[in-house]
């Protein structure tokens, strides 16, 4: 059972170093959008174009990469959205078995299938060198490659939740007394 945990806790750590990753991308694409603001009013007041379909698709782009390598880091923090108001009435047993359930039957085939479906249309994106309609605009197969990554993070930050939850129902459950020896 310590190997399992110590695979949970690896596991664990993929979604924390991503966590760092959309950090730095909040603050970039803050500073990115403050940029795109004020190079439109002063750029209109000096006579210039401070700003670009670049910078403004650097902001979306910024805020995909946010979302998608924040979608295990999330789950691993119970982010995501819950039935509390069922919960609330439950054993813990209840609740962990619910959400073990949950993790196999509902959350590890989606985010699996989300894998598996959105990786061919990332790899023709880098065959074709895909860029963005607009003039100026970034390449596409960047961020259509970070839609699987983001799901493969999901899967993995799911199957931790299921490691530790299987764990703590082996350690919730009653332990068999030996009656002969009166243990």
């Amino acid at each position: 059972m310590k190997q399992w945990l110590v695979l949970a806790n690896q596991l664990d750590k993929i979604n924390h170093f991503s966590a760092l990753i959309g950090r730095w991308a909040v603050l970039l694409m803050l500073g990115l959008g403050f940029w795109n603001v004020l190079g439109r009013y002063l750029g209109v007041a000096i006579g210039t174009n401070l700003s670009s379909n670049a910078l403004i698709e650097g902001q979306w782009y910024l805020f995909d990469v946010v979302f998608l390598v924040g979608l295990g880091w999330t789950l691993q923090r119970q982010g995501h959205v819950r039935v509390d108001v069922l919960q609330g009435r439950w054993s813990t047993k209840r609740k962990i078995l619910i959400e073990l359930i949950g993790a196999i039957f509902l959350l590890l085939p989606f985010a699996l299938g989300v894998m598996a479906i959105s990786i061919e249309p990332a790899i023709q994106s880098w065959k074709i060198n895909e860029a963005s309609p607009d003039a100026y605009g970034l390449p596409r197969y960047w961020i259509k490659s970070l839609i699987p990554i983001g799901f493969l993070l999901l899967s993995l930050q799911g199957t931790s939740d299921v490691i530790r939850n299987v764990i703590r129902l082996k350690s919730a459950a009653p332990k068999k007394s030996n009656r002969n020896t009166g243990e």
